[in-house]
Protein backbone atom coordinates (compact mmCIF):
# COMPACT_ATOMS: atom_id res chain seq x y z
CA UNK A 1 0.00 0.00 0.00
CA UNK A 2 2.50 2.27 -1.34
CA UNK A 3 -0.25 5.04 -1.80
CA UNK A 4 -0.29 5.45 2.20
CA UNK A 5 3.18 5.40 2.97
CA UNK A 6 2.46 9.15 3.51
CA UNK A 7 -0.30 9.96 6.53
CA UNK A 8 -0.93 13.05 4.91
CA UNK A 9 -2.28 11.64 1.78
CA UNK A 10 -4.23 8.84 3.45
CA UNK A 11 -5.72 11.37 6.10
CA UNK A 12 -6.52 13.76 2.47
CA UNK A 13 -8.67 10.57 1.56
CA UNK A 14 -10.26 9.46 4.85
CA UNK A 15 -11.26 13.28 4.65
CA UNK A 16 -13.00 13.02 1.36
CA UNK A 17 -14.28 9.52 1.88
CA UNK A 18 -18.45 9.55 0.97
CA UNK A 19 -17.80 13.49 -0.23
CA UNK A 20 -16.50 16.01 -2.50
CA UNK A 21 -14.31 18.97 -0.43
CA UNK A 22 -12.96 22.21 -2.38
CA UNK A 23 -9.25 22.43 -1.86
CA UNK A 24 -9.82 24.81 1.15
CA UNK A 25 -12.17 23.31 2.94
CA UNK A 26 -10.26 20.20 2.64
CA UNK A 27 -6.95 21.68 3.48
CA UNK A 28 -8.56 23.42 6.93
CA UNK A 29 -10.04 19.93 7.68
CA UNK A 30 -6.59 18.19 7.07
CA UNK A 31 -4.98 21.10 9.95
CA UNK A 32 -7.79 20.99 12.15
CA UNK A 33 -7.27 17.24 12.46
CA UNK A 34 -3.54 18.41 13.05
CA UNK A 35 -4.30 20.89 15.06
CA UNK A 36 -2.14 22.95 12.86
CA UNK A 37 -0.94 24.78 9.82
CA UNK A 38 -0.13 22.39 6.45
CA UNK A 39 2.14 24.11 4.02
CA UNK A 40 0.44 24.55 1.14
CA UNK A 41 3.49 22.42 -1.03
CA UNK A 42 2.64 19.84 1.21
CA UNK A 43 -0.77 19.90 1.09
CA UNK A 44 -0.76 20.56 -2.55
CA UNK A 45 1.97 17.67 -3.11
CA UNK A 46 -0.16 15.07 -1.18
CA UNK A 47 -2.92 15.54 -3.45
CA UNK A 48 -1.28 15.91 -6.82
CA UNK A 49 0.28 12.29 -5.93
CA UNK A 50 -2.96 10.79 -4.82
CA UNK A 51 -4.04 12.69 -8.25
CA UNK A 52 -1.29 10.59 -10.34
CA UNK A 53 -1.46 7.10 -8.89
CA UNK A 54 -5.48 7.52 -9.92
CA UNK A 55 -7.08 7.73 -6.22
CA UNK A 56 -8.28 11.26 -6.07
CA UNK A 57 -10.45 13.11 -8.66
CA UNK A 58 -10.19 16.81 -9.24
CA UNK A 59 -13.10 18.84 -10.75
CA UNK A 60 -13.10 22.59 -11.38
CA UNK A 61 -16.08 24.61 -10.07
CA UNK A 62 -16.65 28.23 -10.76
CA UNK A 63 -13.07 29.44 -9.40
CA UNK A 64 -12.23 26.23 -6.78
CA UNK A 65 -10.68 22.78 -7.52
CA UNK A 66 -12.87 20.21 -6.08
CA UNK A 67 -11.58 16.80 -4.93
CA UNK A 68 -13.22 13.36 -4.31
CA UNK A 69 -12.02 9.55 -4.44
CA UNK A 70 -12.14 7.64 -6.97
CA UNK A 71 -13.53 3.93 -6.43
CA UNK A 72 -9.49 3.03 -6.37
CA UNK A 73 -9.14 5.32 -3.40
CA UNK A 74 -12.61 4.32 -1.79
CA UNK A 75 -11.38 0.57 -1.68
CA UNK A 76 -7.54 1.56 -0.34
CA UNK A 77 -9.16 3.50 2.54
CA UNK A 78 -12.13 0.64 2.97
CA UNK A 79 -8.68 -1.45 3.27
CA UNK A 80 -7.00 0.85 5.56
CA UNK A 81 -9.99 1.22 8.14
CA UNK A 82 -10.34 -2.77 7.85
CA UNK A 83 -6.52 -3.23 8.40
CA UNK A 84 -6.68 -0.98 11.30
CA UNK A 85 -9.56 -2.80 12.43
CA UNK A 86 -8.04 -6.36 12.88
CA UNK A 87 -4.96 -4.65 14.47
CA UNK A 88 -7.29 -2.90 17.18
CA UNK A 89 -9.31 -6.61 17.65
CA UNK A 90 -6.16 -8.40 18.10
CA UNK A 91 -4.81 -6.17 20.24
CA UNK A 92 -8.11 -6.44 22.82
CA UNK A 93 -8.19 -10.00 22.18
Amino acid sequence: MEWLASGTRRDVCILLYGRELGAQTLKSDLEARYDRRVKPDRFYGAVEALESTGHVDENVEGLEDVYSLTEAGRTRVEAQFEWMHERLEADAA
